[in-house]
């Protein structure tokens, strides 16, 4: 049995709009433990609009919309063991709330985004999944998660996915599968794999295995994408420079940032 504080496990679940990232972070949350696994999710990084702008021609799955810098130094921090207030993002009305999430820095920590097995971002995690979910079940789930959660319409949730969300997918967050150390079939193992993770780290939490073992022999496997002479060449993309060659619809000051511990300090949200 190990003794004394660990240095937690930060796993990163990246996959399209739709595709049960978030789902799949909190079950495992549920089934593990809320005491031993903490989440995060890229979206409460969401910038506020500027007033005035029709968010009804915002291309939402652009990384121009996230505070990047700041969600990279708070996935460093909790890598580091230090707690993090992570913004709050409210998705009906497109803007920062006034409460932030105090997130502990547990045995494991799960994040889920569609940006976060990019370049810089992948470097910081121990574990690297990638759902793999069919076009048609993506949307499904875009379409329910949008009228349930976010106050949308049926026909609204379509033509953004046609006219922004295929091409981001196809753009910035497809061709980050090839940084994966596991792809999984998530249109029809879901439940198998949610089980089979929840497991693993449940047995990692009460010692019965080491997980950085596993992710050892899990990386070592030569057959993925990139291996070459039993070093992994990265084939993925970098998020930061796809920034600047593929720029946004809607302009941002430089440097604008979200900074929620200037305004939630006082109001944290456990």
């Amino acid at each position: 049995m190990p003794t004394g504080p660990r240095k937690p496990i930060l796993i990163a679940i990246a996959g399209g709009s739709g595709s049960g990232k978030t789902y799949l972070a909190h079950r495992i949350q549920e089934l593990a433990g809320h005491d031993s696994v903490a989440v995060l999710s890229l979206d409460q990084y969401f910038r506020p609009l500027h007033p005035g702008i029709d968010a009804r021609d915002i291309n939402f799955d652009h990384p121009s919309h996230l505070d990047l810098p700041l969600f990279i130094d708070h996935v460093r921090k909790l890598k580091s063991g230090v707690s993090i207030l992570a913004p709050s993002y409210d998705f009906r009305t497109q803007t920062a709330t006034i409460e932030a999430m105090r997130i502990e820095p547990r045995d494991v920590v799960i994040v889920d985004g569609l940006f976060v097995l990019a370049h810089p971002i992948v470097d910081l995690f121990d574990l690297r999944i990638f759902l793999d979910v069919e076009s048609d079940q993506r949307l499904v789930g875009r379409i329910l998660r949008d009228i349930r959660e976010r106050g949308s319409t049926v026909e609204w949730t379509i033509d953004r996915y046609q006219r922004f969300v295929r091409a981001s997918y196809l753009t910035f967050v497809e061709p980050t599968k090839q940084s994966a150390d596991v792809v999984v079939d998530f249109t029809y193992r879901r439940v198998f794999f949610q089980e089979l993770l929840a497991h693993i780290i449940g047995d990692y939490v009460a010692g019965r295995i080491e997980l950085n073992d596993l992710i050892g022999r899990i990386r070592s496997d030569s057959y993925g994408l990139g291996a070459i002479s039993g070093k992994i060449r990265s084939v993925g993309i970098d998020v930061m420079a796809l920034l600047e060659t593929i720029p946004a619809d809607v302009p941002r000051e430089p440097g604008e940032s979200i900074e929620p511990e200037l305004w939630a300090a006082d109001n944290p949200r456990n």
